[in-house]
């Protein structure tokens, strides 16, 4: 039999907190997304100024980097010999979205939007650093 990890609701709060805190920091209004690794959302936050897209753009970065199992940035460059990725699903090639990993799997995805690719890259890491 296998056994599957996966996040559990305090984890998945802990992620958020730690994102928001850090969004805040960098002065930002962000939306921060947190999938399963199937790409499923399992919370959702959208703060308060945000844009319109930030929730749709968010999660696709978050499903991105958990069907991908990398960061959803580094699909930019794959995409040079490998275009029609983009046709398999609706991956989303901006940074901001960072694979969540267990003993070695990974479990899930985190998608942030709000700010520059850089300020989501550095909300979606505190975000991880929340799991320890």
């Amino acid at each position: 039999m296998i056994a599957k990890n996966g996040l559990e609701a305090a984890e998945l709060d802990a992620m958020l907190a730690a994102g928001l805190a850090k969004a805040r920091e960098v002065g930002v209004a962000a939306t921060i997304a947190i999938v399963d690794e199937g790409g499923y959302a399992c919370r959702l936050y959208r703060s308060d100024g945000t844009g319109a897209m930030t929730p749709a753009v968010a999660l696709a970065k978050a499903r991105t980097a958990a069907l991908m199992r990398a960061p959803s940035g580094a699909l930019t460059a794959r995409l040079k010999d490998e275009p029609e990725l983009l046709r398999l699903t609706d991956y989303l090639p901006m940074p901001g979205g960072l694979p969540v990993r267990h003993a070695g799997a990974c479990i899930g995805g985190v998608g942030v939007s709000g700010g520059t690719g850089e300020q989501d890259v550095a909300v979606a890491q505190a975000g991880l650093e929340a799991l320890g």
